[in-house]
């Protein structure tokens, strides 16, 4: 038996062949009655159930470009839910696939998988170019998510020759070292930090999220991003490093964090005053799963006509929330605000090169696999190479 179902505006048939689940997309049928549905469903399994037509290599059956897609990211949710996929991989392969998506319903209509060829894709490729003001970087990782997707229709059987194969995609620019800041502005960062988690552990400051972020960085040179993720106690998915899903968590004790993130797995140590840090955020900010929770207001109707209740739901920090409070506080220190966040980890790794730190080391503290990576991060500016000079 097969099924019939909407997913979103398009229609889809699907059935099983020799074990195997299959697809037939039937687009927009706008809104159908509870018996279209049915004499619909029907006449399907005839011609594909039954046999009556050939369908995984048979091109005389279209596809249409844009539910196909759709169902490409469906299948990609579910290598999420299986964390055999990273979730942020699928959100850019959802976001990036939109803007082609857009891009060819402006230009080409409402076409089939089986109409993509080179042309098309070059075409996207100039208005990545002229109308997006797209870099070769972001123009080659436009088109590799393309080629994912063409990869999944070639195994479909749903394309004679892949386009991809046809079109000379720009190589991405060179990975260039990140600016970071210099030995006095690291000073300037770290003293203005130390200073408001001393007055803040003796209750003499608020709260302030990205000054705490801000020094947990400084402190063991996390990702920003590995800092929103943390949650106070280990889920029932946090486990393993043979996949990539990511998580973080602290131990009950507050002095063990566990990270795995871009499929590499470590752990950390927390001094006494980490220990502290966080029992004081625990305790001001009532966070309940992610250590620094985005508390979003929601107002429900309660039982008493005419009273609504405040209610907070808990959510993870999107990872380019604290761009902008961060560069205020840059301006504030009269630091140039060309820095960024990911600076301070990066600056986490020359500051422990500069005392003396092997890279292998630092590299296993801030998850590097790879020690040539460490040595990127690493930067010594004139003041360390002006020191080789002195006189013992």
């Amino acid at each position: 038996m097969g099924s019939l179902y909407r997913n979103r505006e398009y229609w889809v048939f699907q059935y099983y062949s020799n074990g195997n689940r299959e697809y037939v997309q039937l687009g927009d049928l706008g809104d159908l009655t509870k018996q279209d549905r049915k004499e619909l469903k029907r006449k399907y399994e005839v011609q594909y159930e039954d046999g009556q037509v050939r369908t995984k290599n048979n091109l005389s059956t279209k596809h249409g470009l844009f539910s196909t897609i759709n169902i490409y990211l469906l299948e990609r949710d579910k290598k999420v839910r299986l964390q055999t996929l990273s979730s942020m991989t699928v959100r850019g392969d959802r976001r990036r696939l939109g803007y082609f998506t857009d891009f060819v319903k402006d230009k080409f209509g409402n076409i089939e998988v089986e109409d993509l060829s080179d042309k098309v894709l070059n075409d996207y490729m100039d208005y990545c170019s002229d109308e997006r003001n797209n870099n070769k970087t972001t123009i080659h990782n436009n088109l590799k998510v393309i080629q994912g997707f063409l990869k999944y229709c070639d195994r479909k059987g749903y394309l004679i020759s892949n386009p991809y194969k046809m079109v000379d995609i720009p190589r991405p620019n060179k990975k260039v070292k990140e600016d970071i800041p210099t030995k006095k502005e690291s000073n300037t960062i770290k003293e203005y930090l130390n200073t408001y988690i001393d007055q803040y552990l003796l209750d003499q400051e608020k709260f302030n999220l990205i000054r705490v972020t801000s020094y947990i960085q400084i402190r063991l040179g996390m990702r920003i991003g590995e800092i929103f993720l943390m949650k106070w106690k280990q889920g029932v998915d946090d486990v393993g490093d043979d996949h990539s899903y990511s998580y973080v968590y602290i131990n009950s004790t507050l002095n063990k964090l566990t990270i795995h993130f871009k499929r590499k797995l470590r752990y950390l140590q927390l001094d006494d005053r980490l220990k502290n840090l966080f029992t004081k955020i625990k305790v001001d900010t009532q966070s309940k799963v992610f250590v620094l929770e985005n508390r979003i207001r929601t107002d429900k109707g309660g039982k008493n006509k005419g009273r609504r209740h405040k209610q907070y739901t808990g959510k993870k920090y999107n990872s380019s929330y604290p761009s902008r409070p961060f560069k205020t506080m840059l301006r504030f220190l009269d630091i140039d605000d060309k820095y960024s966040t990911h600076s301070l980890r990066h600056g986490f790794v020359t500051d422990r090169w500069r005392k003396g730190h092997s890279l292998s080391h630092i590299g296993v503290v801030v998850g590097h696999s790879d020690v040539r990576m460490t040595e990127v991060y690493g930067h010594l500016d004139i003041t360390d190479v002006m020191s080789v000079l002195d006189d013992d």
